[in-house]
């Protein structure tokens, strides 16, 4: 089981969720980052600027500098709460991190055992959540390709600040506030993300670390057969060679990037429907 979050942004429309009139989300409400070419001092930025509250969940976090600011945050009364994966070999990685943190008054858990927490959103005094592919891995930052959606729509934060009390507090890792409209969670995300690809009209852009969902590769490659323009950029791997011959054998255009120690690293997850 894995804990995900993606944002979908679409046209502004009206929203009615549970008989409720839902305010309808904005442009403005939404920014992108991709990195590396950003860089992280926006992030580090927002963490100096916190004065309430700052919830992290966080599959890896091994940069010293957001460490001392997520301290520096707690020394000056901000509460700060960090929710720290331990599944497989990622909890030797974080074990620095929490020690840390937990010496200098941040509140700091681990997640579920069970269920690999491969979320990273960040949400600063309640208003702002950084969604985003990156994990905290300085050593990482040059070279490669994430990006991150920094969200202020009220109705995305309230379900993102829920859903983190419910990990924080060791609930279900299948609960979610899933009904926020925009905002794709996992687990059971796989069929959102196939009908987010059938709805391509004229074309549809894929980046991804993997492709080895059969379900998704197909859902590209059929896009690709029935006439839309379909593009995918990933670094290259043995791993994801079905996906990319099926999806080429369909008219996918497949650009991958080599994977050399020196070459720059596609971790990006970012879908684009029809421009």
């Amino acid at each position: 089981m894995r804990r995900l979050l993606l944002v979908v942004l679409v046209p502004v429309v009206a929203l009615v969720l549970a008989g409720c009139a839902v305010t309808p989300s904005t442009p403005d409400e939404f920014a992108l980052v991709q990195y590396p070419n950003a860089g992280f001092q926006g992030f580090y930025s927002q963490t100096a600027a916190a004065k309430k509250s700052i919830d992290m969940e966080m599959y890896e976090l091994v940069d010293e500098t957001e460490v001392r600011a997520l301290e520096a945050a707690a020394q000056r009364g901000v509460t700060v709460r960090v929710l720290l994966d331990q599944k497989y070999a990622v909890k030797a990685k974080n074990q620095r991190a929490f020690d840390e943190l937990t010496s200098h008054g941040v509140q700091v858990r681990w997640a579920d055992a069970g269920t690999i927490f491969h979320a990273k959103v960040t949400t600063f005094d309640g208003i702002t959540s950084d969604i985003s592919s990156a994990n905290l891995t300085s050593q990482y930052y040059a070279a490669t390709r994430d990006a991150e959606i920094v969200d202020t729509y009220p109705v995305h934060v309230k379900a993102i600040e829920q859903t983190f009390a419910n990990d924080w507090n060791g609930g279900d890792p299948a609960t979610d506030e899933a009904g926020a409209p925009g905002l794709v969670w996992s687990p059971d995300s796989e069929s959102a993300m196939v009908d987010l690809l059938k709805s391509a009209k004229t074309s549809v852009d894929f980046m991804s670390e993997e492709l080895s969902d059969p379900y998704i590769y197909r859902a590209l490659a059929s896009d690709a057969a029935r006439g839309v323009r379909c593009r995918i950029v990933m670094t290259d791997s043995p791993d994801w060679a079905t996906g990319f011959a099926t999806a080429k054998q369909s008219g996918c255009a497949v650009h991958v990037v080599p994977d050399t120690p020196a070459g720059f690293y596609v971790h990006e997850k970012l879908i684009v429907i029809d421009g």
